[in-house]
C-alpha cells in the first residue's frame, strides 16, 4: 500500500511538472505573431497594441506585427481571427467594442463569447467630452441647457460603431432627454481634429487623445465618463455629477483575444507575458502618455467581464436604439 501510494505520488507530480512544461512550452510561438487591430492606425487602440506587440515581441524573440483591419466597429478583423488557426499565432487585440458588437450588428459571423478566449485585459480607459472654445457652452451642464433649447444643433464627433465614445453620447442623450447632431469619424483622430477645427462643436474621445489639446487651450475639457473623478484629470467633474445624472458610467478596456480551442497552455504563456510586460517601465510610460491604467485579470476572469459586458451593452444599445452608423 505504501509503494503504491508513494508511485501515485510520484505520478501526480510528473503530471503537474508535465502541465507546467507545457504551459511554458518554448516551441509557442513558433514563428511570426499577427496581432490584428481592428482601428485605424494613430488611435489610443492602435498605439496601445504597437506597445503590447514590442514586449511581447522582446519577451518571444520572435516578430510580433501589428495588423490594422479596421471597419464595421471592429467587426472586420474580429471575424478574421475568428477564422483563424487556434494556434496562437493570430490573436486580435480590441476594445470593448468586442462586448459591444453582439448587441449593435443583428447578423455577426461569429459569436463574441464562444469563438474567442478571451486572453487577457492590458488597459482600462475613460473618455472625455470636450468641446471647442468658441462653442456657446462652458460646461456641460450649460452644453445639456442649451442642446435642450436648440434640439439638433449641437454636433459631436466620435469614432462610429461600436465604440463607448458614441455609446456614451447616445446614452448622455437618451437619459438627459436631448437630441444631438452625431457626426461618426473613422478614427479618433480624426474625431478630435473635427473639433479643434470646429468642424463639429464637441468631441467624444478618451482621455488622452485629448489631453495635449486641453492643456494647450484648443479644447474645453467639460467632463469625463468614469463613475467617480479621476486622478488622471483632477478637477474635472464626471458626466453623472456635471449632468445631474446617477450612475451614469462608461469606461473602456482593451485586451488580447485568441481562437476559439487555442489550446490553454498557450493561452496561459501569452496571460503570463501580458502580466509581465504590464509591469515593465516603458510600457508603463507609454500608457501613462495614453493617460490608461494597466489592467490585467487571469484568462477566466477576463471571458466573465466580456460575458457580462456583452448583457450589459445590449441592453444599452436597446435602451438608446444606438446604430452602427
Amino acid at each position: 500500500m505504501k509503494y503504491r501510494a508513494r508511485a501515485l505520488l510520484v505520478l501526480l507530480g510528473c503530471a503537474g511538472l508535465w502541465s507546467g512544461a507545457q504551459a511554458n512550452d518554448p516551441t509557442y510561438p513558433a514563428g511570426p505573431v499577427r496581432l490584428i487591430v481592428g482601428f485605424a492606425p494613430g488611435g489610443g487602440v492602435d498605439l496601445l497594441a504597437r506597445g503590447v506587440a514590442k514586449k511581447l515581441q522582446e519577451q518571444f524573440g520572435q516578430p510580433v506585427v501589428v495588423e490594422n483591419r479596421p471597419g464595421a466597429g471592429s467587426t472586420i478583423a474580429a471575424a478574421a481571427v475568428a477564422r483563424a488557426k487556434p494556434d496562437g499565432q493570430t490573436l486580435l487585440f480590441n476594445s470593448i467594442a468586442q462586448s459591444i458588437n453582439q448587441g449593435l450588428y443583428p447578423s455577426l459571423p461569429f459569436d463574441t463569447v464562444k469563438d474567442f478566449i478571451a486572453v487577457s485585459p492590458v488597459a482600462t480607459a475613460p473618455n472625455a467630452i470636450s468641446a471647442h472654445p468658441s462653442a456657446p457652452f462652458k460646461t456641460l451642464a450649460e452644453m445639456v441647457d442649451y442642446a435642450k433649447k436648440h434640439p439638433g444643433q449641437v454636433s459631436y464627433g466620435a469614432v462610429g460603431g461600436s465604440t463607448t465614445m458614441y455609446l456614451g453620447m447616445a446614452m448622455l442623450e437618451s437619459q438627459a432627454g436631448v437630441k444631438m447632431n452625431y457626426v461618426p469619424y473613422n478614427g479618433t483622430v480624426p474625431s478630435v481634429m473635427a473639433a479643434i477645427t470646429g468642424e463639429v462643436q464637441v468631441v467624444s474621445s478618451g482621455y488622452g487623445n485629448q489631453e495635449a489639446f486641453v492643456r494647450d487651450g484648443k479644447l474645453r475639457l467639460l467632463a469625463m465618463t468614469t463613475a467617480q473623478p479621476t486622478n488622471l484629470a483632477p478637477g474635472v467633474p464626471t458626466v453623472a455629477a456635471a449632468a445631474s445624472l446617477p450612475g451614469f458610467e462608461i469606461v473602456n478596456w482593451m485586451g488580447v483575444f485568441a481562437p476559439a480551442a487555442t489550446p490553454a497552455p498557450i493561452v496561459e504563456k501569452l496571460n503570463g507575458a501580458i502580466r509581465k510586460l504590464l509591469a515593465d517601465p516603458e510600457m508603463l510610460q507609454i500608457m501613462n502618455v495614453q493617460k490608461v491604467e494597466p489592467y490585467h485579470l487571469s484568462s477566466a476572469e477576463f471571458q466573465k467581464v466580456l460575458q457580462n459586458d456583452v448583457e450589459r451593452f445590449t441592453k444599452i444599445v436597446r435602451e438608446t436604439k444606438a446604430t452602427p452608423q
